[in-house]
């Protein structure tokens, strides 16, 4: 600046207006050329800020993403394990098969229910960051579609209210045909409680268990609930699967740029 000074006066001294104007022009653009490349050093960083928050979200979505599909498959195949039990259990009231503890087992555990808890810490922190944080439109969607959609029909599988509700289905037969057998004991350990003794369960009545037909419809419509379960997780757990998929082609893309 101060080379710039001693000309500007040096060229004012000699009267040299023409020139003066010129360098004067020259000057100005010189400090608008540096004002931009200022504003867009500026903008280059912070677009470099920008894209590493994003590139860290992505990790964090995708870790759980990772985790929920974990979970889900897990939660599949105790559906599955459990579907097969009843179809054996139906087989046996339908045969009048003797009674065992494979049939109390398989009547017992007929009504188990597993709910699905999907990590959406990533998920919420960036709903607080503010989703156009995500460039791409079509995977922004995506996401939200799978999280605040598809996540959410899992909180009301196992509602009082809900078609799925199987334990609530089974729960007044397994009451009526369920007790405590007075001279057979179990006991059961905790890992931080101490062990507990109580008195084994057993079907009562039955005869009555083989030819209670609203028993056997009731099995049945769990039956069905349940496979009907499996198919919604299922596509979800494909859901979730290509969503990482894309999650990690796109992070491929922003670490190369």
């Amino acid at each position: 600046m101060r080379i710039f000074k001693n000309i500007r006066l040096k060229l004012a001294s000699e009267n040299k207006v023409l020139a003066y104007l010129r360098y004067a022009i020259g000057e100005i653009f010189l400090v608008v050329i540096g004002i931009l490349i200022a504003l867009q050093i500026n903008t280059w960083n912070e677009n470099r800020k920008t894209q590493k928050k994003e590139i860290l979200i992505y990790q964090e979505l995708n870790s759980d993403l990772l985790q929920t599909k974990e979970e889900i498959a897990s939660t599949i195949a105790k559906h599955k394990e459990r579907i097969k039990s009843t179809q054996n259990l139906i087989h046996d009231i339908v045969k009048k098969e003797p009674y065992s503890d494979t049939i109390y087992n398989r009547f017992a555990r007929a009504s188990d229910d597993f709910q699905i808890i999907p990590q959406t810490s990533a998920f919420e922190s960036l709903k607080n960051i503010g989703l156009d944080i995500l460039s791409d439109d079509s995977l922004r969607i995506r996401i939200t579609n799978l999280f605040e959609l598809d996540y959410k029909r899992f909180d009301h599988l196992g509602d009082e209210n809900s078609e799925f509700n199987i334990s609530g289905v089974l729960f007044p037969y397994q009451d009526k045909y369920l007790f405590a057998d007075y001279y057979k004991t179990a006991k059961y350990g905790f890992k931080y409680s101490d062990s507990i003794t109580v008195q084994k369960l057993k079907i009562e009545d039955y005869d009555k268990f083989l030819t209670d037909n609203q028993l056997l419809k009731a099995l049945q419509v769990t039956l069905y609930h349940r496979s009907n379960i499996v198919d919604l997780e299922t596509e979800t757990m494909i859901k979730t699967g290509e969503t990482i998929k894309s999650i990690e082609e796109e992070l491929e893309k922003l670490k190369k740029t």
